[in-house]
């Protein structure tokens, strides 16, 4: 089998330990971080020393409190179903991964970001590609510039499934075992989760809204943003979210299951309103986004400022 080596923060190091989590305790970690919320302004952009330097780039963002619930026309409600009494919210890593100085890293250190990206290719990915693959098929999907899904769920299965990881975290003087990162991440998609991870790469134009659910079922969807830039606060790092007032009826079949296209509702439905789009802002304590499919449309925002994104279900 080839193996490609794609930075010295991505050698193999020890063996993963394993930490699961319990519904319960999944189940009070995300009590507790919906607790301690607290409203924070994104920080604007600082003037530019001289006339030759530009001002750094700050894309619009929005507290979620702001924006509004859209109260979703009858003829597009799902039959039945009680209306959303709870949106989105933002988690910060530190939360998560408590006494371990993630937060403060994941803010001022790209190069830590990166080797991430680099570790759940060699980790998640590379294990399961077939072993007649060329050098071309292997640098054509595992490169950065490529989306790559993978499943979080193999951390828990494989003994060394997380030596990357575990060795970026390492090389940047962090004490953070690789598969409780995965896991931990995943755990918070709760108790029924899908076991998906894409790493999803921007793309490269401004791009209109093209509002949808993944599948229309009651899951979280948990997003950790990569942004462009190292302290960065602002927009554009994670997807552009409305809040619904009543879940959607599926737009294929009788059942929810495949994707809620909003445009392909017969009728059309009109435009939803521009007060009505959420952009989560992206911050040091914000580096997590979690919604609930059924309870929200999402889309690719209009304008972009991340590395990737991370979509864990």
């Amino acid at each position: 089998m080839r193996v490609i080596v794609f930075s010295a923060a991505t050698a193999v190091a020890g063996a993963c330990a394993n930490v699961p989590l319990t519904d319960d305790a999944v189940a009070a970690k995300l009590n507790a971080m919906r607790k301690g919320r607290t409203r924070r302004p994104a920080r604007s952009a600082q003037p530019a020393p001289g006339p030759a330097a530009a001002a750094p780039i700050v894309l619009p963002g929005t507290e979620v409190e702001d924006v509004p619930v859209w109260d979703v026309p009858p003829r597009l409600r799902l039959p039945g179903a009680p209306a959303c009494t709870s949106h989105g919210y933002h988690a910060s890593l530190d939360d998560v991964f408590p006494g371990v100085g993630l937060g403060e890293a994941w803010e001022g250190n790209s190069e830590l970001r990166t080797a991430l990206r680099y570790a759940l290719r060699q980790d998640l990915f590379l294990p399961t590609v077939p072993a007649a693959w060329s050098e071309k098929q292997y640098a054509a999907a595992t490169g950065l510039d490529a989306a790559c899904m993978v499943s979080w769920r193999r951390a828990a299965t494989a003994g060394d499934a997380c030596a990357a990881f575990t060795a970026a975290f390492q090389a940047h003087g962090l004490d953070l075992n690789g598969r409780d990162f995965v896991l931990g991440l995943g755990a918070l998609c709760g108790s029924r989760p899908h076991g998906s991870l894409i790493d999803i790469v921007p793309l490269q134009r401004r791009v209109q809204h093209s509002w949808h659910q993944d599948a229309g079922i009651s899951s979280l969807t948990v997003l950790l943003g990569f942004p462009r830039r190292n302290g960065y606060e602002g927009g554009g790092v994670f997807s552009s979210h409305v809040k619904l007032s009543h879940p959607l009826r599926p737009t294929q079949g009788e059942t929810h299951g495949a994707v809620v296209e909003y445009e392909r509702f017969d009728p059309p439905p009109e435009p939803i309103p521009e007060e009505y789009v959420l952009r989560p802002l992206y911050g040091r304590g914000r580096e997590i986004w979690l919604s609930d499919d059924s309870t929200h449309l999402h889309s690719t925002p209009d304008q972009q400022y991340r590395e990737c994104l991370w979509r864990y279900m």
